[in-house]
């Protein structure tokens, strides 16, 4: 693969400042719990309950038909190259990584939202949109815990979405912020924050309204990020009743005072809102997350024209300073890319069933030593079909910032979901490890790294992990991807890094976790001989699950109950709202005593279905 300075050029852009437009709230929320991740007694059944006819957007809407333009593109395109596929790969002109240890992580729902934070002494959480699992270095699983079922005050949610994470290394503790609920009446953004380093010991849990303007949006696709005195979110305001691709309203930023989190005091914050372009408003704002230990008190942010079908535009916006100055405004300035993104088509398997990309919005930046590197799904410009957007801003607080950038993908591999994370040594030492979704045409979803040297040159994409079969889950033939991947860095040991993505297998999404090594640094460490199949895994295989479908003729909220053979509650598995058409409920039998149960689901005046279950 060439350097990238000879695939793309260098564009010095006099970045462009305009006119501020922004509204500024400062506002408090009150501690609402603290958590003992350790306490006995909480056992986890991993419910699930999963809407089966998800469809994608009409193409009557202006998203659909641009989604469907980009399907037929693709198709074309990919006639057009006749299948004429080599599996020789240009060789990369950085070093390639070096994986040395993975396994078999999270079962969750659809999609997974893989998020993933690692210790300074080693511990590492993994996230997905039920639940969290607690490794060791070399995956010995230490907990399994459902976020909900933890505390009283937080099981008055109704399920979890879009949890993520990040490990703090100036205060050596842990966050965790995701959210309940998609309607205005529901909606709540719930944070955690540990007490200390062991993320099996006590945290403090917030909860805020979704819905802070009082209208009728709801909460959703959270991004957080920390500075050295404050912890930052970006979150979507959406409709009621409308999908999130024609429902979007504004994008938000919450500036929140950490050590409050941390010391379990009222938790200060700002919301920042109404935040325009040229009268526009931002959809998706990104926040640059710091990889420096020395972490300043500013925050940057990334945004783009992420439902265009073709933009070349970056808009950098910068929050100067942290809550406490009681001084922080927000400023915001346009770049130009050297390569154009665009709306990107849906990749397929070899069922014929599509794996959904969702919009080319920035889905993870990080920020070092002046520099912003990022990641976005995108069209491939010559290929029409999905890959990722990868670029950096460098000098990005000077008045000419300059932009690096291309879109990845290969005739018969399609990639999706990047993030990204700082593996340098020295402010000039910009060193970045990429993680992506792929999706050879036809086959398999799985995970792949690329490494990026100081140099500007990338090692070839490498595969992390390969699922054993399509992802075949909705009755749509557009099937969930995933929203996001993480990776990480080890702070105290920067040629290290872990990462969380999605892999299929046996036609279901499983959180797949791996080490990766910076060959650059290896010293000491030999290639190994690393099997990224599905078939070998180090944990234990998960216990028996009970599966049932049922379809209802409207949404209504409903609870997942189940009793012994007396009719005793034993545990009330879930609130939730069921949807319009084909659901399913799953949670884990492996929990419970030999015997018979009676599982029952409850709607809003009425008893939908009840079966008998038999644990062996």
């Amino acid at each position: 693969m060439k350097r990238i300075s000879l695939l793309c050029f260098f564009i010095l852009t006099s970045a462009v400042l305009f006119a501020q437009s922004y509204r500024k709230t400062n506002m408090s929320a009150p501690l609402k719990s603290v958590v003992d991740m350790s306490a006995p007694g909480i056992t986890f059944y991993n419910p699930n309950l999963l809407h089966l006819d998800q469809h994608p957007v009409p193409y009557y809407t202006d998203f659909g038909n641009k989604k469907e333009a980009a399907q037929l593109k693709r198709a074309q395109a990919l006639a057009e190259r006749n299948n004429s596929f080599s599996s020789s790969k240009t060789t990369g002109a950085a070093a390639n990584p070096i994986i040395d240890t993975g396994w078999l992580a999270n079962v969750g729902s659809v999609p997974l939202d893989n998020d993933i934070a690692v210790s300074n002494s080693g511990m590492i959480i993994s996230a997905v949109n039920t639940n969290i699992y607690v490794y060791d270095t070399i995956g010995t699983r230490l907990a399994l815990k459902g976020v909900l079922n933890m505390d009283t005050f937080l099981n008055r949610f109704t399920r979890i979405s879009d949890p993520r994470l990040l490990y703090d290394p100036k205060e050596d503790r842990f966050i965790l912020v995701c959210f309940s609920g998609n309607f205005s009446t529901s909606t709540s953004i719930i944070m955690g924050f540990s007490s200390t380093n062991d993320p099996l010991g006590n945290w403090n849990f917030y909860s805020v309204s979704g819905n802070p303007f009082n209208d009728s949006t709801w909460s959703d696709y959270p991004i957080i990020s920390i500075s050295d005195k404050d912890m930052f979110m970006t979150f979507n305001q959406i409709q009621d009743n409308v999908g999130w691709q024609n429902g979007f309203r504004q994008s938000v930023i919450y500036q929140i005072k950490k050590s409050d989190g941390f010391s379990a005091a009222p938790l200060q914050y700002t919301l920042w809102d109404s935040i325009k372009f040229n009268g526009t408003l931002y959809r998706n704002i990104c926040p640059a997350k710091y990889q420096e230990t020395n972490m300043g008190d500013d925050m940057y942010f990334l945004s783009v024209r992420n439902v265009d079908v073709s933009n070349d535009s970056i808009f950098i916006l910068h929050i100067d300073d942290s809550y406490q100055s009681g001084n922080a405004t927000l400023t915001q300035r346009v770049v130009t890319s050297p390569v154009n993104y665009g709306f990107p088509p849906n990749p397929s398997m070899s069922n014929g069933n599509f794996l959904m990309t969702n919009d080319g919005r920035v889905l993870a930046a990080i920020y070092e030593n002046d520099y912003i590197h990022f990641g976005a799904n995108s069209v491939h410009p010559t290929l029409s079909n999905a890959g990722v957007l990868l670029g950096t801003i460098q000098n990005v607080s000077s008045a000419t910032p300059t932009v690096d950038a291309q879109v990845f993908a290969e005739p018969m591999v399609e990639y999706g979901y990047p993030s990204m994370c700082y593996m340098g040594t020295s402010p000039t030492d910009h060193r970045v490890m990429f993680n992506v979704a792929h999706c050879y045409t036809d086959s398999f979803p799985g995970i792949s790294v690329v490494y990026k040297n100081p140099s500007g040159d990338y090692s070839d994409f490498l595969r992390v992990s390969e699922g054993n079969s399509p992802l075949d889950r909705l009755t749509s033939v557009n099937e969930r991807w995933g929203d996001y991947s993480g990776i990480q860095t080890v702070y105290n040991n920067p040629q290290q890094a872990y990462l969380a993505g999605t892999i299929t297998l046996n036609g279901t999404a499983r959180a797949w976790v791996a080490r990766i090594q910076n060959a650059d640094f290896a010293v000491g460490i030999q290639d190994q001989k690393y099997n990224s199949s599905t078939d070998v895994f180090p944990n234990p295989v998960e216990d028996e699950k009970f599966r049932t479908r049922f379809s209802l003729k409207k949404k209504e909220e409903l609870s997942c109950n189940l009793y012994d053979m007396n009719g005793r509650l034993i545990k009330q598995l879930l609130r939730g709202i069921g949807k319009t058409g084909l659901n399913e409920f799953s949670f884990d039998t492996g929990v419970l005593s030999s015997g018979n149960y009676m599982f029952v689901i409850l709607g809003e005046n009425r008893k939908i279905l009840t079966e008998i279950i038999s644990v062996k």
